[in-house]
């Protein structure tokens, strides 16, 4: 499944970065994280974010529903708002491709990277986005895209911490002390391609709890 899905996601983004909207997007989220940078986890929705309020997504769905004619793709299902595209294409032999569109805040981080014409955020962006997902939500791969970006590179916590306060201002450690502590309740996970330690990382994100929780309440240590 993921050999055919990944084949579905190089046509699209080969065709996409062909556009004239190849200099105003970039691929983030996990499929970013695992195809350019880890290879540790399977990932089959591609995530196109735009920073620039003043795309025209009627133009841009236009042109997505070209790409999937043109490789006779039939489309399962559509959703479009003026700043959110989403689509799922079907394949050749029943493969699907889900696609996320997206307008994002006015805030980047990092520099984006150009390999084969494709344009894919920074570690620094991929890395805050986590935080701010694992705050409003508890999903396996947050949790596990997060813990490889902390251990493989030299950004710290505090540091995408920080940037991730510019991104939501509602963000505290208190609260976000919380949301880590969810890592016990996951049940659900992704297709992993090199071996998933979860044992470690939950033990990483209720220490890393902890001491948020300190910080805010010293005298509960």
């Amino acid at each position: 499944m993921t050999a055919d899905n990944y084949h579905l996601q190089d046509q699209f983004l080969e065709a996409f970065f062909s556009t004239q909207f190849a200099p105003l997007f970039y691929l983030t989220g996990g499929t970013a994280l695992t195809r350019f940078y880890f290879q540790h986890r399977t990932s089959i929705d591609l995530d196109l974010f735009t920073n620039q309020k003043d795309v025209n997504f009627n133009d841009v769905n236009r042109t997505v529903l070209h790409i999937g004619s043109d490789f006779e793709w039939s489309l399962k299902t559509q959703v479009s708002a003026d700043s959110f595209l989403q689509y799922i294409f079907v394949g050749a032999n029943s493969r699907q491709l889900k696609i996320d569109i997206v307008r994002d805040i006015p805030v980047h981080f990092g520099d984006i990277k150009v390999k084969k014409n494709i344009r894919i955020d920074s570690l620094e962006n991929i890395g805050s986005n986590k935080i701010t997902a694992i705050f409003g939500r508890t999903d396996a791969k947050d949790y596990i895209d997060l813990y490889w970006i902390l251990h493989k590179t030299d950004l710290t916590f505090e540091n995408l911490y920080d940037l991730s306060k510019k991104k939501d201002l509602g963000l505290t450690e208190l609260y976000f002390s919380y949301a880590l502590a969810h890592v016990r309740d996951v049940t659900i996970f992704p297709v992993m391609i090199l071996p998933l330690e979860w044992k470690k990382i939950t033990e990483y994100f209720l220490k890393l709890s902890e001491q948020l929780l300190i910080r805010v309440k010293p005298d509960e240590k």
